[in-house]
């Protein structure tokens, strides 16, 4: 067996050219694997998406699951190489494939790490233009417009990433709803609130038990926010309105996929 990685890659591309794809995928999957050996993580990459190119192109049983896992490792070397953007592309096509073949938490796996990759292309290309190393060349966007619309796609899920995972982490939304409670108890027991005709300062476990009902719109009316807490009690109960169905929203989008 050859184990020059130069030529099993010519191999690969005369079996694709005679339309031999089961062969041009096990040629072009063992030259991927060894120039990944070899440190060659852009080569591998290409490798990798030719493999499930091949795969794509082939019927048969699972043809979509495995044509998934090549894209899915392509994307894993092109994010070694540093060309973020190409393995964006890369992880959604693998998680195009998965979902074909029902393969849903590969399927959340592989949205997630797209879109990842996506938000730490953007960062590196405001913030270290220099760690962008791009496999393959791809049209910039160019002018003041071109880069307020990238700008305002990387703050859009540099927030979704914190308060969600781009809708595959609805614990991570959970928390972030934990801590808008926490903190709003926080200031609460350093303000005052109104229970009748009393103004008081509440204690820790007054003010939690405020938060919860604010945060989540319940509203007894035992106790209403006044002066600063006002302003406080606002705050959260947008937070509430927004968070809570981010988190149905989330958990039903991971665990309820049929």
């Amino acid at each position: 067996m050859d184990t020059n990685p130069r030529i099993l890659e010519r191999q690969a591309n005369l079996f694709l050219s005679e339309k031999q794809y089961s062969q041009a995928f096990q040629s072009f999957d063992r030259t991927a694997n060894l120039y990944s050996r070899e440190g060659n993580h852009k080569q591998a990459a290409l490798c990798f998406a030719s493999a499930a190119s091949c795969w794509g192109m082939q019927c048969g049983e699972k043809r979509f699951y495995k044509a998934a896992i090549s894209y899915e490792r392509a994307a894993g070397q092109a994010e070694a190489s540093g060309d973020l953007e190409y393995a964006f592309l890369l992880y959604r096509y693998a998680a195009i494939n998965y979902e074909r073949d029902g393969e849903f938490h590969n399927l959340s796996k592989c949205t997630y790490r797209s879109k990842e990759c996506y938000r730490k292309f953007l960062t590196y290309h405001f913030f270290n233009p220099g760690r962008i190393h791009p496999i393959i060349a791809t049209k910039q966007k160019k002018g003041a417009m071109g880069a307020i619309k990238s700008f305002f796609q990387w703050f859009l899920l540099t927030f979704s990433f914190l308060i969600w995972g781009y809708g595959e982490m609805p614990f991570r939304a959970f928390c972030s709803g934990v801590i808008v409670v926490f903190l709003s108890s926080i200031f609460y027991s350093l303000a005052y609130l109104l229970k009748g005709d009393l103004i008081f300062r509440p204690n820790f476990f007054e003010a939690l038990y405020f938060s919860v009902v604010t945060f989540t719109t319940v509203g007894y009316g035992d106790l209403a926010p006044i002066g600063f807490s006002r302003l406080i009690a606002s705050f959260e109960c947008f937070c509430g309105i927004f968070i809570m169905p981010i988190f149905v929203i989330s958990l039903a989008k991971k665990y309820l996929r049929i």
